[in-house]
């Protein structure tokens, strides 16, 4: 057995015990308290929640918008020109083709 399945075989159940169990175990319980809720009542929260979706993302972009506005988003920009280079003086008399 190569070195990377050993290590698939041991990685495999942690990832499963930290990622997949807990997510599994709550999809569940969300569908089931979906399914048990009024169709009326199920979607005033489906309302709620958009709507609260809605308003964060127009907050965040609009307070975006303003500190583009304001100037804060913009940064000094320092231009720093490039030096010529001292390159190596050939002292042997000979050229390099």
């Amino acid at each position: 057995m190569s070195i990377k399945n050993k290590i698939r075989n041991l990685v495999a159940p942690l990832y499963n015990k930290v990622w997949h169990g807990p997510k599994g175990k709550i999809k569940e319980r969300v569908k089931k308290t979906c399914d048990d809720m009024p169709h009326k009542q199920r979607l005033m929260v489906v309302t709620i929640l958009l709507s609260a979706f809605i308003l964060v993302a127009f907050f965040v972009f609009g307070h975006a918008c303003y500190k583009m506005g304001a100037g804060h988003a913009r940064q000094a920009v320092e231009i720093e020109h490039i030096r010529q280079l001292e390159l190596p003086t050939n002292n042997t008399g000979h050229e390099i083709p």
